[in-house]
């Protein structure tokens, strides 16, 4: 069901509203924030229903003139203009307005004014119909008080001013006016009208009581789902991502490695991977401490993240100081040239490494392949043994440098 989207600040009142309803059952409308929005769903939650109980009366309408053929032919005309003339066309009309959906804020006050209409226009007929058929009609006026209350959904306050005015109006033209029959009939016939109507409201309160509890609901379903959803993602986040470094972690890289092999594969380009690993690592803990260690990590992860520049590259922690980027589409040279700005951003960023065999900095040693799949006659663990091999053949060049498998074999 289609309805605005939860605010930030409904959650609050609609929990509030919840609450209260637990201890006031009787209290039906809503703050005025959420009324406005109720009474657009409930417009639109029960169109359908409004316009099969309006078809319904129209059948209705059309099938009961065989009252008017009964009365003597003389009788017959304030009827039929009444009810072919006056009831019919405006209920056609109320109908296609709810069909279309014109007008959802003032459908209830149509659908009262329709109900009120339906009964005060039967009662008319009976006014002009002789004595012994006035009854008839004040039997349909019974029935049209159920139909108009109960099967066009009316809410429980405009239910309740159209029981009244029905009651009321029924009272002054059966009691006090010149109405055909005997006054122990008319009085009978009041009472079946108000008792019907007493019957009708109870049916409307219980119905939008159900109604706005099923709103409310709905509501906070929404919420509970965006939780679950944040909650999912949070997981999500955890499973995919390195607890130290914040980048992808080892089984979301060897996930994401087989999913750009497929799909290289599938898109016939290259599939580049480069390893990366922290120089003289284990005597920078030594030094430093884990927790230094920790903040290296760190550090060089983060510099590693922003080459993962298009959205199918990876920057992973591969294990222990060892990282990998992935990157689709690049030829060996262009992660070659990735591998060499790597290598300066982690030598510029200046972390002091004093017991470093390299330099008095922290530097990294990456190692790059790039294959063809498909063509090549190579799977995924394969480049990653090409890029471990060319990384340590940087290790062998003396480190803080990048190589590549195609140095390696020749």
């Amino acid at each position: 069901m289609s309805h605005p989207p939860p605010a930030p600040g409904d959650r609050a009142i609609l929990e509030s509203v919840w609450d209260n309803r637990r201890r006031r059952w009787w209290w039906l409308p809503f703050p005025p924030v959420l009324e406005s929005a109720f009474q657009a769903y409930y417009a639109q939650r029960y169109r359908a229903h409004m316009a099969l109980g309006l078809g319904v009366g129209i059948l209705a309408i059309l099938v009961t003139v065989f009252e008017e053929f009964m009365l003597p032919e003389a009788d017959r005309a304030i009827p039929l203009f009444i009810r072919l003339g006056l009831l019919l066309p405006v209920s056609v009309l109320l109908f296609l307005f709810v069909q279309a959906g014109w007008w959802p804020r003032r459908q209830q006050s149509m659908l009262m004014m329709a109900s009120l209409g339906g009964a005060m226009g039967f009662m008319l007929m009976g006014f002009y119909a002789p004595a012994s058929h006035s009854g008839l009609y004040v039997g349909t006026v019974v029935l049209t008080e159920i139909f108009g209350l109960i099967l066009l959904r009316l809410q429980f306050s405009y239910a309740l001013a159209s029981a009244v005015v029905i009651g009321a109006g029924s009272a002054v033209v059966l009691l006090w006016s010149p109405f055909p029959g005997s006054a122990l009939d008319n009085f009978v016939d009041l009472a079946l009208i108000v008792f019907a109507g007493a019957l009708c409201l109870i049916g409307n309160f219980m119905m939008e009581r159900s109604a706005r509890s099923d709103y409310l609901q709905l509501r906070l379903l929404e919420f509970r789902q965006q939780d679950l959803e944040a909650t999912n993602d949070h997981l999500q986040l955890l499973l995919r991502s390195d607890a130290l470094t914040g980048i992808a972690n080892r089984r979301y890289f060897d996930l994401r490695l087989l999913e750009e092999f497929r799909r290289a594969e599938r898109g016939v380009y290259p599939l580049a991977l480069l390893m990366v690993d922290i120089d003289c690592f284990k005597l920078f803990n030594d030094t430093y401490g884990h927790q230094a260690g920790d903040e290296a990590l760190s550090r060089v992860a983060g510099i590693l993240a922003t080459f993962a520049r298009r959205p199918g590259d990876v920057a992973a922690r591969y294990g222990g100081e060892e990282f990998a980027l992935i990157l689709p589409g690049s030829k060996e040279q262009d992660a070659r040239a990735i591998a060499d700005e790597l290598v300066e951003a982690v030598f510029a960023h200046g972390l002091t490494h004093g017991a470093s065999h390299v330099c008095d900095r922290v530097t990294v040693s990456v190692g790059v392949a790039s294959i063809l799949p498909g063509q090549d006659g190579l799977d995924e663990t394969r480049l990653i043994a090409q890029a471990d091999k060319a990384l340590y053949d940087a290790k062998m060049q003396g480190r803080n440098r990048a190589a590549s498998w195609s140095s390696v074999t020749s």
